[in-house]
């Protein structure tokens, strides 16, 4: 009985815990849902907090802000440290480069560095190792995106100079938006 009770105890505690944490997390553009899942595993604030210190806000993409795509363009050569990691292609929205992005805890998952504009649109496009980014890796970005604590997604971080940060959840693979 006494063991129910204090079991009852710290369920009540967490969910208060995970209450108070949602509320300034939904000021930040969180869902419920999300702050939940991320709060699964370990201290109910510990993502939101983290994630907060780099991104003021959070937005979904509508359509065409950009372009993110973990394949790579058939004009790269495989063995270019370019065709390892994402790209990233300005549209209604453009980064300042180099751009950084984040898990879900506030944690840096990698940065895009200016390569050229895209013959296409005229805009810019970035990519991992190109511009003075390091070289990354869209398989090992995706794992960790999904470890215990995470959502699964990335946060990229368009302009880290402006006083409310924007930054915009995409998926790691795949593609999301449009460059056009």
């Amino acid at each position: 009985m006494l063991m129910n009770t204090v079991r009852m105890c710290s369920i009540v505690a967490l969910f208060l815990a995970a209450s108070a944490s949602g509320e300034a997390a939904a000021q930040e553009g969180l869902s419920t849902r999300s702050i939940q899942k991320m709060s699964r595993d370990g201290d109910p604030s510990a993502s939101v907090q983290g994630l907060g210190n780099v991104c003021g806000t959070i937005r979904q993409v509508t359509g065409r802000e950009f372009l993110w795509k973990s394949e790579i363009s058939n004009h790269i050569n495989p063995s270019d440290p370019r065709a390892t990691g994402p790209t990233f292609i300005c549209n209604q929205v453009c980064a300042t480069f180099p751009m950084s992005f984040y898990y879900s805890d506030g944690s840096l998952a990698g940065v895009v560095g200016y390569y050229g504009k895209w013959n296409q649109t005229g805009k810019a496009r970035a990519y991992c190792a190109a511009g003075g980014a390091p070289q990354c890796f869209i398989s090992s970005i995706n794992t960790n995106a999904r470890r215990r604590g995470r959502d699964g997604f990335v946060y990229l971080q368009t302009n880290p100079r402006t006083g409310n940060t924007v930054c915009y959840k995409v998926r790691p693979l795949g593609r999301t938006g449009n460059p056009r």
